[in-house]
């Protein structure tokens, strides 16, 4: 039987074997660097590779929401990074005890990966997100991580988990409970930016509201822009709503890892990238980027599972969506609005 656990229903044992089944195993403690840079030193290592890639034409792209696991192959994630003009990653540490996985590979590459709080994306944030978020939070104080990783409120079985017949798997907790006043307090008080994944319902919409309301200093990356997988339960959703989002909430940002324009996900047999139009990018959504082009940043969802397909999802979100866009709001997105959020200041050469 499922256990209920403040608001959170998982059958447990079941998903930590679909968990085994895609190869994500608990990872060891890895020890931090021997000698952190400060952070001066490590903003001006990104600067410099952020500007060898402008200066030699490239439009350079730091990608905010990616899962790092033991067996993540870091020396083929850096050949993709070269060959794509990825300038930065964001890698976010999955079924780890703590953060310090992104700090280690962050001391081996400094300037290629930004130090990322654990990813809320396995049990121990679904089973005690006040643990979680404490072990966070004093990570934080040592002023080495610019960026909070993804933390799941609201989440469908994933592609790969529907695939292996793993359909169980149904995430909730409660947004404007205590989990949620928790981390939008502690992105308040840190002004450290976290990513949210939330399916989008329409009955969990006004939660969400009440949330950024209450917590208004906060910097919400909300994953998946236009990402629908129940047509039928988000009928509320849609460019208007979410400008209306941007217009009201000055913190509030999301990313574009969104599937491809011809993707179905298979229980609802939906077409979920909903920012698309006849394979190509919506003018609705368009026009929302344009208008709003400091509130999107790109993120390419890697995960284990899918490391082959990381060129494609990179290569995707470049020619269905940056290419479509203004120069200014090309460069803005690709890295500029992720410079500013994660460095806290504008980007200079």
């Amino acid at each position: 039987m499922p256990a209920a656990l403040g608001g959170l229903t998982v059958d447990r044992r079941r998903f930590l074997f679909a968990v085994a089944a895609t190869g994500a195993a608990a990872l060891p403690f890895v020890p931090r660097p021997a000698k952190a840079q400060s952070r001066t030193a490590v903003v001006d290592l990104w600067r410099s590779r952020i500007g060898a890639i402008l200066a030699r034409g490239g439009l350079p792209i730091i990608d905010m929401q990616a899962t790092y696991l033991a067996e993540t192959n870091i020396a083929r994630m850096i050949e993709f990074m070269d060959r794509l003009d990825v300038a930065l990653i964001a890698f976010a540490p999955a079924n780890a005890p703590n953060s310090q996985p992104s700090l280690a590979l962050h001391g081996r590459y400094p300037d290629r990966f930004i130090p990322t709080t654990n990813s809320g994306e396995f049990p121990r944030w679904w089973n005690n997100p006040a643990a979680f978020l404490a072990g966070v939070k004093n990570e934080l104080k040592s002023g080495q991580y610019f960026l909070m990783g993804e933390h799941e409120f609201r989440h469908y079985p994933s592609p790969e988990q529907v695939q292996a017949g793993q359909s169980q798997r149904d995430i909730t907790i409660p947004i404007d409970g205590p989990a949620g006043d928790a981390l939008f307090r502690l992105g308040e008080d840190s002004g450290v930016p976290f990513q949210i994944h939330y399916d989008v319902e329409d009955r969990l919409l006004p939660p969400f509201e009440a949330m950024l309301t209450r917590h208004p200093k906060a910097k919400v990356i909300w994953c998946h822009l236009g990402m629908v997988r129940y047509p039928d339960r988000a009928k509320l959703y849609g460019p208007a709503y979410v400008r209306g989002l941007i217009e009201r909430f000055s913190g509030l940002h999301f990313d574009l890892a969104v599937p491809a324009p011809n993707n179905i996900y298979r229980p609802s047999g939906a077409r979920d990238s909903t920012i698309y139009r006849d394979g190509k990018l919506d003018p609705a959504w368009r026009d929302l980027l344009e208008t709003h082009a400091d509130r999107f940043v790109v993120g390419s969802d890697y995960r284990l599972p899918i490391e082959a397909r990381y060129g494609d999802n990179i290569e995707r979100v470049r020619s269905l969506i940056l290419a479509a866009l203004s120069e200014p709001t090309r460069q803005a997105i690709a890295y500029g609005n992720a410079w500013r959020l994660t460095t806290g200041s504008a980007w200079t050469a």
